[in-house]
Protein backbone atom coordinates (compact mmCIF):
# COMPACT_ATOMS: atom_id res chain seq x y z
CA UNK A 1 0.00 0.00 0.00
CA UNK A 2 2.81 2.65 0.89
CA UNK A 3 5.67 1.35 -1.17
CA UNK A 4 7.37 4.57 -0.42
CA UNK A 5 9.14 6.31 2.19
CA UNK A 6 10.82 9.61 3.90
CA UNK A 7 12.02 9.72 7.33
CA UNK A 8 12.47 12.98 9.17
CA UNK A 9 14.26 14.08 12.16
CA UNK A 10 12.17 15.62 14.52
CA UNK A 11 12.99 17.44 17.42
CA UNK A 12 11.48 19.86 19.91
CA UNK A 13 7.91 20.28 17.39
CA UNK A 14 10.32 20.85 14.55
CA UNK A 15 10.39 18.73 11.47
CA UNK A 16 13.92 19.20 10.33
CA UNK A 17 15.55 19.39 7.22
CA UNK A 18 12.03 19.44 5.51
CA UNK A 19 12.31 21.45 2.37
CA UNK A 20 15.15 18.87 1.36
CA UNK A 21 12.58 15.81 1.96
CA UNK A 22 10.12 17.40 0.02
CA UNK A 23 12.44 17.94 -2.90
CA UNK A 24 12.69 14.67 -2.78
CA UNK A 25 9.20 13.73 -2.80
CA UNK A 26 8.70 15.74 -5.65
CA UNK A 27 11.38 14.18 -7.40
CA UNK A 28 10.09 10.77 -6.90
CA UNK A 29 7.01 11.07 -7.82
CA UNK A 30 7.40 12.56 -10.75
CA UNK A 31 10.29 10.35 -12.03
CA UNK A 32 7.54 7.73 -11.13
CA UNK A 33 4.54 9.04 -12.47
CA UNK A 34 2.93 10.26 -9.68
CA UNK A 35 -0.16 12.31 -10.14
CA UNK A 36 -0.02 14.30 -6.78
CA UNK A 37 2.13 16.21 -4.48
CA UNK A 38 2.17 14.99 -0.87
CA UNK A 39 2.98 18.42 1.39
CA UNK A 40 5.14 17.80 4.22
CA UNK A 41 4.68 21.08 5.88
CA UNK A 42 0.71 20.06 6.13
CA UNK A 43 1.44 16.59 7.77
CA UNK A 44 0.16 16.65 10.99
CA UNK A 45 1.88 14.44 13.95
CA UNK A 46 -0.24 13.17 17.08
CA UNK A 47 0.70 12.29 20.08
CA UNK A 48 3.15 13.64 23.09
CA UNK A 49 6.61 14.34 22.51
CA UNK A 50 9.16 14.70 25.52
CA UNK A 51 11.32 17.93 24.95
CA UNK A 52 15.15 17.24 24.07
CA UNK A 53 14.62 14.06 22.60
CA UNK A 54 14.94 12.97 18.78
CA UNK A 55 12.18 10.77 17.23
CA UNK A 56 11.91 9.67 13.94
CA UNK A 57 9.23 10.14 12.04
CA UNK A 58 8.51 8.07 8.82
CA UNK A 59 6.31 9.18 6.37
CA UNK A 60 5.27 6.20 4.41
CA UNK A 61 3.11 6.99 1.38
CA UNK A 62 2.09 5.89 -2.74
CA UNK A 63 1.85 7.32 -6.25
CA UNK A 64 -1.81 8.07 -5.18
CA UNK A 65 -1.23 10.71 -2.17
CA UNK A 66 -2.33 8.53 0.29
CA UNK A 67 0.77 9.29 3.52
CA UNK A 68 0.51 7.53 6.59
CA UNK A 69 2.89 8.58 9.35
CA UNK A 70 4.81 6.46 12.25
CA UNK A 71 6.94 7.91 15.10
CA UNK A 72 9.38 6.91 17.30
CA UNK A 73 12.16 7.63 19.74
CA UNK A 74 15.59 7.55 18.03
CA UNK A 75 18.25 5.61 18.86
CA UNK A 76 21.80 6.36 17.55
CA UNK A 77 23.02 3.71 15.49
CA UNK A 78 26.69 2.09 17.11
CA UNK A 79 29.19 1.90 14.10
CA UNK A 80 32.28 0.10 15.27
CA UNK A 81 32.96 -2.12 12.25
CA UNK A 82 32.92 -1.69 8.59
CA UNK A 83 33.03 -3.71 5.54
CA UNK A 84 33.42 -3.61 1.55
CA UNK A 85 30.25 -5.01 -0.35
CA UNK A 86 30.93 -5.28 -3.91
CA UNK A 87 27.30 -5.39 -5.50
CA UNK A 88 25.80 -5.95 -8.87
CA UNK A 89 23.41 -4.22 -10.37
CA UNK A 90 20.97 -3.31 -7.60
CA UNK A 91 19.37 -0.51 -7.65
CA UNK A 92 17.94 1.98 -4.57
CA UNK A 93 17.57 5.37 -6.60
CA UNK A 94 14.00 5.80 -4.70
CA UNK A 95 13.30 5.37 -1.11
CA UNK A 96 11.59 2.39 -1.20
CA UNK A 97 10.02 0.82 1.80
CA UNK A 98 11.24 -2.87 0.03
CA UNK A 99 15.38 -2.83 1.35
CA UNK A 100 15.44 -6.46 0.99
CA UNK A 101 18.79 -6.47 -0.66
CA UNK A 102 20.47 -3.77 1.28
CA UNK A 103 19.39 -5.72 5.00
CA UNK A 104 20.88 -9.14 3.24
CA UNK A 105 24.20 -7.24 2.29
CA UNK A 106 24.29 -6.13 5.71
CA UNK A 107 23.53 -8.66 7.50
CA UNK A 108 25.61 -10.64 4.97
CA UNK A 109 28.56 -8.55 5.88
CA UNK A 110 28.85 -9.28 9.77
CA UNK A 111 29.89 -6.05 10.81
CA UNK A 112 28.12 -2.52 11.82
CA UNK A 113 27.87 -0.93 8.65
CA UNK A 114 28.86 -1.61 4.97
CA UNK A 115 30.98 0.53 1.98
CA UNK A 116 28.70 -0.69 -1.43
CA UNK A 117 30.74 -0.66 -4.30
CA UNK A 118 29.30 -1.17 -7.77
CA UNK A 119 31.57 -1.12 -10.84
CA UNK A 120 34.74 0.03 -8.73
CA UNK A 121 32.61 3.10 -7.99
CA UNK A 122 31.94 3.55 -4.09
CA UNK A 123 28.31 4.20 -3.66
CA UNK A 124 26.83 4.09 -0.44
CA UNK A 125 26.31 2.77 3.04
CA UNK A 126 23.43 0.39 4.41
CA UNK A 127 21.02 3.41 5.71
CA UNK A 128 23.54 6.04 4.68
CA UNK A 129 24.89 8.61 2.57
CA UNK A 130 29.14 8.31 2.58
CA UNK A 131 31.70 10.97 2.66
CA UNK A 132 35.38 10.51 3.08
CA UNK A 133 38.23 12.69 4.71
CA UNK A 134 41.78 13.08 3.45
CA UNK A 135 42.94 15.56 5.36
CA UNK A 136 42.12 18.08 3.70
CA UNK A 137 38.52 17.63 2.66
CA UNK A 138 35.52 15.51 3.00
CA UNK A 139 34.41 13.66 -0.43
CA UNK A 140 30.89 11.95 -0.78
CA UNK A 141 30.41 9.56 -3.90
CA UNK A 142 29.31 11.44 -6.84
CA UNK A 143 26.90 9.10 -7.66
CA UNK A 144 25.70 7.58 -4.92
CA UNK A 145 22.63 4.62 -4.31
CA UNK A 146 20.19 7.33 -3.09
CA UNK A 147 20.62 11.14 -3.15
CA UNK A 148 19.94 12.22 0.24
CA UNK A 149 18.61 14.73 1.90
CA UNK A 150 21.23 15.73 4.51
CA UNK A 151 23.85 15.01 1.89
CA UNK A 152 22.25 17.64 -0.55
CA UNK A 153 22.24 19.95 2.25
CA UNK A 154 26.12 19.64 3.24
CA UNK A 155 26.62 19.85 -0.55
CA UNK A 156 24.79 23.45 -0.75
CA UNK A 157 26.46 24.68 2.69
CA UNK A 158 29.70 23.85 0.60
CA UNK A 159 30.81 21.69 3.52
CA UNK A 160 31.55 18.22 1.34
CA UNK A 161 32.33 17.98 -2.35
CA UNK A 162 31.04 15.36 -4.79
CA UNK A 163 33.48 13.10 -6.44
CA UNK A 164 33.60 9.72 -7.98
CA UNK A 165 35.67 7.20 -5.62
CA UNK A 166 37.03 4.22 -6.52
CA UNK A 167 37.38 1.16 -5.01
CA UNK A 168 41.41 1.71 -4.55
CA UNK A 169 41.07 5.22 -3.80
CA UNK A 170 39.87 4.55 -0.24
CA UNK A 171 43.28 3.81 0.71
CA UNK A 172 44.03 7.57 -0.26
CA UNK A 173 41.47 8.64 2.65
CA UNK A 174 42.30 9.15 6.41
CA UNK A 175 38.72 8.38 7.96
CA UNK A 176 34.99 8.39 6.97
CA UNK A 177 31.27 9.45 7.94
CA UNK A 178 27.95 7.94 7.75
CA UNK A 179 25.33 10.31 7.40
CA UNK A 180 21.65 10.64 6.65
CA UNK A 181 18.47 12.79 7.39
CA UNK A 182 18.69 11.15 11.56
CA UNK A 183 22.71 11.32 11.73
CA UNK A 184 23.63 14.53 11.46
CA UNK A 185 27.61 15.41 10.32
CA UNK A 186 28.40 16.99 13.58
CA UNK A 187 26.63 13.68 14.91
CA UNK A 188 28.11 11.01 13.03
CA UNK A 189 31.32 9.48 14.51
CA UNK A 190 34.28 9.55 12.15
CA UNK A 191 35.76 6.07 11.42
CA UNK A 192 39.17 5.64 10.49
CA UNK A 193 39.93 3.69 7.04
CA UNK A 194 42.65 1.25 8.55
CA UNK A 195 39.48 -0.30 10.62
CA UNK A 196 38.34 -1.36 7.28
CA UNK A 197 41.13 -4.13 7.66
CA UNK A 198 40.02 -5.36 10.85
CA UNK A 199 36.34 -5.71 9.91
Amino acid sequence: MYPLFETIRYKNGILENLSYHQIRINRTLGALGGNTSIQLDEIHIEGDFEKDIVYKIKCLYNLEGSCHIEKEIYHKKTIQTVSIHLAAQEEYQNKYTDRTWLNEALKKSGTDEIIIVQKNLVKDGNYANLVFFNGTEWHTPKHPLLLGTHRARLIDENKIIEKNITLSDIANYTSLKYVNAMMLWEESPEIEIRQLAHS
